[in-house]
């Protein structure tokens, strides 16, 4: 067994330095206005709207929970526009009077449980001075989680689901893994993007198989769940999905686009500069991002583990119309387990070296830049995600993480 790299590759640390500059760079700029005696900008880096706001917006509405009155629609909107497995989650926060105070407490809990797994990661594949060094730098990329807590969004509990499916799967329990990402498809449709990994050995296709119906079972034990019926219930959920498009992937707000990193976010802020309707291009963009995506992934899923996690990962963060800021927090994973392999990797691959770059700079408070000068911080990204794609199908990435996931 090779012995742990005792330092950083010269250039993976310069990188990752840089990076880290930028972002204190980034971080500092909503304070500059202050020393032209304007006001200070730090809400420049979130939309408009009260903190915590995701978690507070169904709080009076979860008193209605299992009666017909939960889901009726208010102003032309579904009272609940999630799929049905998410109900049950807000249910669980809005039994507190204070649901953002439970959703601090479990995000300070979560965010202490990754950090030890991050650092635990690093030190597998270094030493503990590299690792703390490493993870300092990586520390100051943190604007998605940031955004999630201020936004309190229920992506922080597919996020925790997530990360432990992709450790599971990791580790050799194929099942296990394919039993949380088929929950966390069932709160929110895209984590099903991670059912891919069960598809390069035929050993795992019934592990693929049991995460799609655990999907379907979730989603089904939800509905029921939710009641008052079986039907009212699913003809309430369906609408809610079918009237977030609506509003959110077929309507261009101000205050969101920039926020938004999904593919078709260029195609939204074009909309929005020429005032066009995006209701006709729909069915394109699903057709073009999916044949996209799945022809890609013929290539990418005979790939080593590193190459197929990234490239699911990221679509699944950027193939859906709507993704807002806080998804990015579903890299953070593939960033730690990227950097761990390559800590064993004198020659890492020129492909590799890109993908790596383009991570850390989609984890960068770009939106920061908006205190100066209005920028589509969300448009720009989704560029990076979309090199990504191709990048993970050109070259594999040395597959050092099996000695990193006995955790």
């Amino acid at each position: 067994m090779r012995a742990p790299s005792i330092s950083a590759p010269p250039w993976l640390l310069r990188l990752l330095t840089a990076f880290a500059l930028v972002a204190a760079v980034l971080w500092i700029l909503p304070v500059t206005p202050m020393l032209a005696g304007h006001p200070f900008a730090f809400t420049a880096l979130f939309p408009g709207g009260p903190a915590f706001e995701d978690i507070l917006v169904y709080h009076a509405r979860f008193t209605l929970f299992h009666t017909r009155k939960f889901f009726l629609l208010t102003r032309g909107i579904s009272a609940f526009a999630y799929p049905a497995g998410a109900a049950p989650v807000y249910e669980a926060f809005n039994t507190f009077a204070h649901p953002d105070t439970a959703y601090l407490f479990l995000a300070v809990i979560w965010t202490a449980i990754f950090t030890a797994i991050t650092w635990a990661i690093l030190a597998k594949s270094s030493t503990a001075g590299t690792a703390t060094r490493l993870y300092v730098r990586l520390a100051l990329l943190s604007f998605p989680l940031i955004f999630l807590i201020e936004r309190a969004n229920i992506e922080l509990i597919l996020w925790m689901i997530v990360v432990i499916g992709i450790l599971a799967y990791r580790k050799g329990y194929a099942v296990p893994a394919a039993i949380l990402f088929g929950v966390a498809a069932s709160m929110k449709l895209y984590p099903i993007f991670l059912l891919g990994l069960f598809l390069k050995r035929r050993r795992d296709l019934p592990a693929f198989a049991v995460g799609l119906v655990t999907a379907l079972a979730a989603t089904g034990l939800a509905i029921a769940y939710a009641g008052p019926t079986f039907s009212i219930a699913a003809h309430g959920f369906f609408t809610g999905v079918d009237r977030f498009q609506d509003h959110y992937a077929e309507t261009v707000r101000s205050a969101e686009i920039n926020f938004d990193h999904s593919l078709f976010s260029p195609i939204k802020y074009w909309s929005y500069v020429q005032h066009q309707s995006l209701r006709s291009l729909m069915t394109p963009y699903y057709l073009c991002a999916g044949a996209f995506a799945g022809l890609l992934y013929l290539r990418v899923r005979t790939l080593p583990f590193l190459n197929r996690v990234i490239f699911l990962v990221v679509a699944m963060v950027s193939l859906p119309p709507v993704s807002y800021s806080y998804t990015l927090i579903h890299l953070y994973l593939p960033v730690v387990l990227f950097v761990a392999a390559l800590l064993q990797t004198r020659n890492a691959p020129a492909t590799a070296k890109v993908a790596l770059a383009i991570l850390l700079f989609l984890l960068l408070p770009l939106i920061a830049l908006s205190v100066w000068q209005n920028i589509p911080a969300g448009p720009i990204q989704s560029f990076g995600l979309l090199l990504l794609l191709p990048l993970a199908a050109i070259s594999p990435w040395e597959d050092t993480t099996s000695k990193i996931s006995d955790l």
